[in-house]
């Protein structure tokens, strides 16, 4: 059984969402988006490179 948290949560945590919400703002990263948001993109391309 494994105690603790994954590679993956304990990297994300580094990552403060407030400024990663003001960065998509700034840039207008889900101006088009439908349904997969920059916080799920960036979730899924950090874990391909934890992979």
């Amino acid at each position: 059984m494994r105690a603790g948290k994954t590679i993956f949560a304990q990297v994300t945590e580094w990552i403060h969402p407030e400024q990663f919400r003001r960065c998509v703002q700034r840039y207008h990263g889900n101006r088009a988006i439908r349904n997969f948001p920059c916080w799920d993109q960036f979730l899924a391309m950090s874990f391909a490179q934890v992979t």
